[in-house]
Formats: C-alpha cells, sequence, structure tokens
C-alpha cells in the first residue's frame, strides 16, 4: 500500500534527496517551502507521516508542530522535525514541542528515518475534509504572524490577498482600502485572464466600493496589480465562465466600512469558501487598520521633519514625534510658557542702502546660519525669519524645565559668535560696527498650527510675544546687546549670568511694569563702584527721590563715561525734578514701540 509524505523544506537540494533516495519505494513525496501552501497541502491530502525542517522560522517549526497536534483530526499522524547539519536538539525542545520524532537527515540514513516514522503511523487513517474550523486556526495563525509586517501595508495586502486566493481557491481579487491620502486598490488574478476581464472586474470592484463609500470619488484610481507568492492559475481553467462574483466589506474597530475584498470565481461559490472569505475580512481589518494606522504616524513623522528640520533640533523633532500620534495634536492651540526671543541686525535698513542686495541676501544667509545653529544647539526653534530679525522659541513645541535658562545661554553664545559672522562683501556705513540687539520674555502664550486653510505655521501668540519684541527694541535706548525681563532672570539659575537691572519699564500697551536686566559678559564689563552707584540710584529714582538719584547716577558715570544707561536715567533725572510726572509708581512708560 503506498504512502505519502509531506514535508516543509524551504531547500530545493534537501527536497531534490528526498525524492532521489524514495524514488523507487511507494512513498509519494509531497512538498511545500511556505507555511501557508504547507497548510493547505496538509488539510487536502492528510499524509501519512509528516516532516518539517527544523530550521523554519516563519512561523517557528516547534509552533508548526504545535498547531498540527492541537487538531484533534490530524495530531495521530507522526510528525519528524529534522536537521540537515550539525544541530542537536535541546532535551527541553523535544519534550515540549510536541513532533513525535528528532532525526538527522542525510544520503545514508533518509530512507532508515522515513520509514521508521512511518512505522508510527496508525492503520486506515482516513481522508480528512477540510472543515472550516481547522481552516479558520490557520488563517488566525497566519493573520498573527502577519502582524510583523505591520510597517508595510503592501506586505499585509500581499499576504492576505495570498490567503484569499489559496484558501478560497479563487484566480482574482482586489482589496480597496481608504489610506490617509484617500483610496488605493490592490488587484491580483490569474495569468489567464484577458484584459477585459482583468478591466470588467477592477470596474465592478470600483463601483461596489463607491456605493458602500459614497463620500468617496475613486473615478481616478488605478489599482496597482500585485504578483502574489501563490499559482492563481491553478483556480482558472478557461473551460467554465466566470460567473461567481462577491463583495465582502471590511470594518473599522468602530464599525465603520473602510476597505473590501471582491473574489470571481468559475462556477459557484460554494457555502465554505464564502464563509472562509466572510472569516477572513472579519479577521484582517485590525491588521489593515493598524498598517493604515503605522502609515499614517509616518507620514506624519515625514511632515514634521519637513516642517521644523531646518531650524529645530533633531532631539525636538524625535521627541515630538515620539509624543505625538497624529496631526491634530500639532494643530491644537494650547496654553504654555515658553521663552520668547528677538534678535535684530542694528541699523539694518542704512546698511542695506550701502550695499546691493546680492551681497545682502548672501550676508543674511551666512549671518542666519551661525545664529540658527547656536538657537539649535540650545533647544530652541526658530519660529520665523523677519527680514533681518530672528523669532525663536524655547519651550515649543517641546518644553524643557529651564526654558528662559536656555533662551539666555542662546543669547550670550550669539553675543560672542558676531565676530565669527563673515562679512563677506558687505560694506559698513562710515563709523558704524556690526552689532545686534537680542530681547527676551517669559510667559505664557498659545501655541499651535495657526492659518488659514490654505496655509498653517506652528507659531505662538499673545502679549508675551509683544513684551519680547519690545524689549530688543528697547537695546538701542540703554545701549545693551541683551535685555531680558525679571521672568527670565528669575527662571535661571543662579550665578549663571551676570545680570543688571537696568530699569522697570511699561512697554506700549501694557500699564504694569516689566523690571528688565542686561546680561552682561561678565563681571569686569563694570567695576563695583559703577554697579552699586547704578543701583542706588536706580533705587532713588523709583522711589520718586530724583535730586539724590541724580547723584548716584552721576558717579555711575564717572565709572563708565560711555554707559547710555546711565546717561538716559540722569536726563529722566532732571527732568522729572522739573516736571515730575503724576502717579509715578516708578515705572517708566514707553509710548513707542
Amino acid at each position: 500500500m503506498s504512502k505519502k509524505i509531506l514535508l516543509l523544506e524551504p531547500s530545493s537540494t534537501v527536497l531534490t534527496l528526498f525524492k532521489e533516495k524514495l524514488k523507487k519505494t511507494d512513498i509519494e513525496v509531497l512538498c511545500e517551502t511556505s507555511c501557508v501552501k504547507f497548510l493547505w497541502s496538509l488539510f487536502n491530502n492528510v499524509p501519512d507521516a509528516i516532516f518539517v525542517n527544523s530550521i523554519f522560522s516563519n512561523p517557528e517549526s516547534g509552533e508548526i508542530v504545535r498547531f498540527i497536534k492541537s487538531m484533534e483530526k490530524l495530531r495521530k499522524i507522526p510528525i519528524a522535525l529534522y536537521t540537515t547539519g550539525d544541530f542537536t536538539f535541546e532535551e527541553f525542545y523535544m519534550k515540549n514541542c510536541g513532533a513525535d520524532l528528532f532525526v538527522h537527515i542525510d544520503e545514508v540514513n533518509l530512507s532508515h528515518n522515513v520509514q521508521k516514522t512511518l512505522l508510527l503511523s496508525e492503520q486506515n487513517v482516513p481522508a480528512l475534509p477540510v472543515e472550516n474550523d481547522i481552516m479558520k486556526a490557520a488563517i488566525t495563525q497566519i493573520f498573527l504572524n502577519m502582524t510583523r509586517n505591520l510597517n508595510s501595508i503592501d506586505a499585509v495586502v500581499n499576504g492576505f490577498l495570498v490567503v484569499i486566493a489559496e484558501f478560497a481557491q479563487v484566480p482574482a481579487a482586489t482589496l480597496t482600502l481608504v489610506q490617509n491620502d484617500g483610496p488605493v486598490s490592490y488587484f491580483a488574478c490569474s495569468k489567464n485572464f484577458t484584459e477585459d476581464e482583468k478591466a470588467d472586474f477592477q470596474k465592478v470592484s470600483i463601483t461596489d466600493f463607491e456605493k458602500m463609500r459614497p463620500d468617496l470619488n475613486l473615478s481616478k484610481i488605478v489599482p496597482t496589480e500585485l504578483n502574489l507568492a501563490v499559482d492563481m492559475d491553478n483556480f482558472r481553467t478557461k473551460d467554465v465562465p466566470l460567473s461567481s462574483y462577491q463583495f465582502f466589506p471590511i470594518n473599522d474597530s468602530s464599525g465603520s466600512p473602510f476597505a473590501a475584498v471582491t473574489v470571481v470565481k468559475e462556477g459557484v461559490l460554494s457555502n465554505h469558501q464564502i464563509d472562509l472569505l466572510r472569516y477572513c475580512t472579519e479577521q484582517v481589518g485590525v491588521l489593515l487598520e493598524n498598517a493604515v494606522l503605522l502609515k499614517k504616524k509616518e507620514f506624519f513623522e515625514q511632515r514634521i521633519r519637513r516642517a521644523f528640520g531646518r531650524f529645530v533640533p533633531e532631539q525636538i523633532i524625535d521627541e515630538l514625534v515620539a509624543s505625538s500620534d497624529t496631526d491634530e495634536n500639532v494643530s491644537v492651540g494650547e496654553k504654555r510658557n515658553v521663552a520668547i526671543l528677538f534678535s535684530d541686525i542694528r541699523s539694518f535698513t542704512s546698511i542695506s542702502e550701502c550695499n546691493k542686495p546680492e551681497v545682502i541676501v548672501a550676508f543674511l544667509n551666512r549671518y542666519f546660519t551661525v545664529m540658527v545653529n547656536i538657537i539649535k544647539k540650545h533647544g530652541g526653534t526658530i519660529d520665523k525669519f523677519i527680514g533681518d530679525a530672528i523669532m525663536a522659541l524655547f519651550g515649543a513645541p517641546v518644553s524643557y524645565e529651564d526654558n528662559a535658562q536656555r533662551a539666555a545661554a542662546a543669547a550670550y553664545e550669539m553675543r560672542e559668535a558676531l565676530s565669527s559672522v563673515d562679512l563677506g562683501d558687505l560694506v559698513m556705513p562710515e563709523g558704524m560696527k556690526f552689532d545686534i540687539g537680542i530681547g527676551i520674555h517669559y510667559g505664557n502664550v498659545t501655541v499651535g498650527s495657526i492659518g488659514s486653510s490654505d496655509k498653517t505655521d506652528y507659531t505662538v501668540i499673545g502679549d508675551s510675544v509683544n513684551t519680547a519684541s519690545r524689549l530688543e527694541g528697547l537695546t538701542k535706548v540703554y545701549g545693551a546687546m541683551i535685555i531680558v525681563s525679571e521672568t527670565v532672570k528669575n527662571d535661571c539659575k543662579e550665578n549663571s549670568f551676570v545680570f543688571r537691572h537696568l530699569d522697570d519699564v511699561k512697554v506700549k500697551g501694557k500699564s504694569k511694569s516689566v523690571p528688565i536686566y542686561a546680561i552682561d559678559i561678565n563681571e569686569d564689563d563694570y567695576s563695583i563702584s559703577y554697579r552699586e552707584s547704578y543701583a542706588k540710584g536706580l533705587d532713588l529714582y523709583q522711589q520718586g527721590i530724583w535730586n539724590l538719584a541724580k547723584e548716584y547716577f552721576e558717579k555711575a558715570i564717572d565709572e563708565a563715561p560711555s554707559d547710555k544707561a546711565a546717561k538716559l536715567m540722569l536726563e529722566r533725572c532732571s527732568e522729572f525734578i522739573n516736571n515730575p510726572p503724576e502717579k509715578w509708581d516708578g515705572g517708566f512708560e514707553f509710548h513707542t514701540k
């Protein structure tokens, strides 16, 4: 009586060895190289013995054995796990994987080990029908293995259509699904299909999908034809017309249809095949939905990197991507504390008048490159360029505990880097040197994607932005390259910078005074005597004791004759002595920006 063995063997060389050694026996050798085809052959042929190469890893050979042994009507078929190399099975593995034999296969002992395995088979094992519960279990296992490919929609679709073709034995199938950028359609069929048959099948499939989702327009969709790892010609004879067509919707986790499968077949689709197809579409929904979500996340990440890549540190982009699942998270406005830095080139209008446009543009590009690199180095992001000005954020889109400290550190280094900026052919007006002013304020703002339906920018809005801009403007008034608000000073670590209290001001549009501070390069910028005189003068000035304050500002000027801030305060004292301001509260009100 002839026997039949089934191999799961990826190597054609080993398969040839089996066939050569057994060709003069009454043993028929069946072999498959993939798990899907192996299970299909197992269910339809019911061999007398099964041989699985232990190196098989997708899924792992032990998992395949355990799966077969879990089927009541298949568990009596003897299974041999074999190796063709120098491999020794571990005792624990041998006890727990469920195989009946563990053998080494080579030219000498192949026939002996096959016969040894066949002896374990029970007599008169009946040919088993392929019952749907067994088939469904196999399909479920295949889908579980497909979760490894969720990062590739094409791989999931390809694997799914292979299952559809093999288990339902159909010569053509389509899968249409809605992705982030709209609906797409995949198509696979037997090589025996004519172009007209392909076109008709695709047209009907698309039409039915549009009926299911009338909100979508599929008129311009071009199906992607796939070459599946299954010979669909086996299911097409041309002797029988294509007369059976079925449409199966696929729902997402909320129960809404987002995909659909269509199949066509010669003759009639049996209830058994329809049941399997329906089961496949019910099970694959979660796979496809997660694959689409992963692609959406990848699409979102690409958008983030394109939008912020030039102006945001890579570390911040990584954190933003890791903490955001969809672009809606970035679009939603929220309140948060952010340090806003404004930087501006002194007398840039005069500089522009002395130079050709191409010289100005080339210079600005070099200047911006140096400054942007420093800002990014300290964790800041570039909000925008406004002519020669830079607006940078520390705390958006990613916030840190020391946003103001980072902004101040960036400003300090920007000042130090001025001498390294290549002026190139830039001509400076007579008597003028290249200089900048920087203003920083730390306060509450609204952050989010702001704009129209055509164009949006991730930015910040609020009074804190205006305050930072005003502080930058005050650098010209007080003769300090860097001016920060008290909120910045308070957020910085003690002794991290040399702060010098300049004044309390009410910027245009604000009624509350803002204490402002210069950040000096070091303590040696000004003598101790100057600092003490200025601080005492400022205290008396704010109390309205201008006669005495004037004397201290004069002492400060004696120590630093070129100090613009002390001269300014001296002028105010002289003016206020003669014309005291009404309702004086110690804060000077600016009426210009």
